[in-house]
């Protein structure tokens, strides 16, 4: 799946999202870039009052993200030439995973980022590091200035784990499938939503198509991946009532994301990894699970609609944060919402639960 383009923008018809765009690609400075991404609200606002599928208003919003990521890239390797500091003779794609890379990001989303070079001699490794590893840096850095915080796990390009040859990914990906410990795991599920921002396309293509081939010889990895996200449940009681965080911190709160979306999100990425098809967003991933006959016409709507509702109450939330001041979260009290949206959440959670015990049923025969 290749880079977003103008003409998937365009098909939205955002005039607004537009503009920012030529804001972001005339950009000359990371401040420029710092006033494009605060604007991103006001366009998120914007396309909330309009009547548009929420998964779009999503797709549109990662695609400016995707925008100012690019020219990030772009700038810093530009400051890079103006100090003398040219990079090796190499070619090398910039990645996003996770949210990012399923073009489901939101307001508040922070980095996971990585570099896939292609192969290159041992005695080159000093020399590409040489340039890399600054390049890595500041462009960490520039991008936490913009308003994209460094992720807490340490899922960025300065981190020497996220950045290798082509054969360096292979042999992690290899470990990772192969030797399916939990952090190995929670690590491919970030990590399996990879897509090109920057540099050449052809590199992030070549490590798909590695990461199918070892699942399709190692299926019981996607076993592990199950066990691993269903020891967490959906927020409901018995009885139908919200189960609320207890922590200090989220008190009296639920995460629509941890707690919901997840679950959708990761499920339909499992049953499309055992097919080893390609695509890039939950949505489009539930029509090729309807093409391929694993889901009914029927279940993909419920699901999808589920996914659209957390997308919309989560977005809604992360806008009046910002409106009130406070960083975009995906924490929020359900109780503050109306009696009508209480039930469409609690549906959603029940279509995220149903999806679960069946991906639960499904997986655990590849161990029976």
């Amino acid at each position: 799946v290749g880079i977003v383009t103008l003409q998937d923008l365009m098909k939205y018809r955002s005039q607004k999202s537009m503009l920012l765009i030529g804001n972001v690609d005339k950009a000359r400075t990371v401040e420029d870039l710092i006033v494009a991404r605060e604007e991103i609200v006001k366009i998120a606002r914007a396309l909330l009052s309009e009547n548009r599928s929420h998964i779009e208003t999503m797709e549109i919003i990662s695609y400016i993200h995707h925008r100012i990521t690019r020219r990030c890239y772009e700038l810093v390797l530009q400051e890079m030439k103006r100090h003398g500091q040219n990079p090796p003779d190499i070619k090398v794609c910039f990645i996003i995973m996770g949210s990012g890379g399923r073009k489901e990001m939101l307001l508040g989303p922070d980095q996971d980022n990585g570099f896939i070079y292609e192969d290159f001699p041992d005695e080159k490794i000093a020399e590409v590091d040489a340039f890399f590893v600054p390049f890595a840096e500041k462009l960490v850095a520039a991008l936490a200035r913009i308003g994209y915080p460094r992720c807490a796990g340490h899922v960025m390009v300065n981190n020497p784990l996220w950045r290798g040859r082509l054969k360096d990914w292979q042999a992690k990906v290899t470990d990772w499938i192969r030797v399916p410990e939990a952090q190995k795991v929670r690590y491919s599920s970030i990590f399996f939503d990879f897509m090109p921002v920057a540099g050449e396309a052809s590199l992030c293509q070549a490590l798909r198509k590695i990461v199918h081939q070892e699942i399709k010889e190692h299926p019981v990895f996607l076993y592990h991946m199950m066990e691993l996200d269903f020891r967490h449940k959906v927020p409901l009681s018995l009885i139908g009532r919200f189960s609320l965080d207890k922590e200090k911190k989220h008190k009296g709160t639920l995460s629509i994301k941890q707690a919901g979306s997840i679950f959708i999100v990761d499920c339909v990425r499992m049953f499309l990894l055992e097919r080893q098809v390609e695509a890039t967003t939950t949505i489009e991933r539930l029509d090729q699970l309807v093409k391929l006959k694993i889901f009914n016409p029927e279940t993909a709507e419920h699901i999808k609609a589920a996914f659209e509702a957390f997308t919309f109450l989560r977005l809604r939330n992360e806008i009046s944060l910002i409106d009130q001041g406070k960083f975009p979260s995906h924490y929020l009290n359900p109780y503050d919402l109306t009696k009508n949206e209480q039930d469409i959440l609690k549906e959603a959670f029940r279509v995220a639960s149903k999806l679960q015990d069946s991906a639960k049923r499904h997986f655990s025969k590849i161990v029976s």
